[in-house]
């Protein structure tokens, strides 16, 4: 069973991709950049100060956290003016009073993200009274994927989406009498790994309608289970202590395990 570094892995990888294809003068123009430290990643995005962008995750496999990291990883963010980031922490890093050391640097957790994942096996047909059909984005449509994400986020993003039609990434859209209603992508990378994420809207953080991210998930499921692809991981970003809520119960169906909570950390 792969390892909680291993998933991990992979989410980072997706993110530095995503920003690696960002064209040059998108990323000059907003000073969009990563920086490692400690084993870990810091991506910046000082001209969009939405913390989903300015996150810094994967501390605590390659060298313990420590005060002396946490320290690291506020210089990289204060030297850029931008006060607004998380910290993901997760019970499998180091050491075990990681959160004691969260909190002498003024830390708080402020929520979190669940981990799950899906071991590629035969996709059941899916069954609806409603007509959604699922495509993968094209060149030919990836200006309306694009422009569907940005009226949901208003997201400065222009032209950077585009930038997602590539080796790695594979974008989906689901159509319900001909309007694009949900999408999701998909990014495979090493060891057969790959990644969901850059999906709109969110289920239940946007959306209580989660037939058409069904549809959506079916069809990532075959794809990937089609290129021989050995584990798919998400988030589900609305978690439950209980883990019984509506989307936990969504994902189940789906075939998906929950593997751990991921606590995000922001300064007070």
């Amino acid at each position: 069973m792969p390892t909680c570094q291993e998933m991990e892995a992979i989410e980072m990888e997706a993110w530095q991709n995503m920003f690696d294809i960002a064209p040059a003068t998108f990323r000059k123009e907003m000073n969009l950049y990563y920086e490692k430290t400690g084993g870990g990643i810091c991506f910046v995005f000082p001209k969009y100060p939405v913390v989903h962008f300015n996150m810094a995750m994967s501390f605590g496999y390659a060298e313990p956290i420590s005060e002396k990291l946490l320290k690291q990883v506020e210089a990289i963010y204060k030297k850029e003016n931008q006060p607004v980031y998380l910290i993901q922490h997760c019970e499998h890093q180091q050491p075990a009073n990681a959160r004691e050391i969260f909190n002498s640097r003024g830390f708080r957790e402020a929520g979190g993200w669940e981990r799950i994942s899906w071991a590629p096996q035969q996709v059941a047909a899916i069954s609806s009274e409603r007509k959604i059909t699922v495509e993968k984005v094209t060149k030919e449509t990836v200006a309306l994927w694009e422009q569907f994400i940005l009226d949901l986020y208003q997201y400065p993003a222009k032209d950077w989406l585009q930038a997602f039609i590539s080796k790695s990434w594979h974008n989906f859209i689901a159509l319900e009498q001909g309007k694009i209603v949900a999408c999701r992508s998909v990014y495979t990378g090493k060891n057969d790994f790959a990644w969901s994420g850059v999906e709109a809207p969110v289920p239940i953080l946007m959306t209580n309608d989660l037939e058409p991210d069904r549809f959506l998930w079916k069809h990532i499921q075959q794809f990937c289970f089609d290129i021989d692809i050995q584990l798919l991981v998400a988030d589900i970003e609305k978690p439950s202590p209980e883990r019984n809520t509506p989307i936990y119960r969504f994902y189940a169906d789906l075939g998906f395990q929950v593997e751990y909570l991921r606590s995000l950390y922001r300064k007070e």
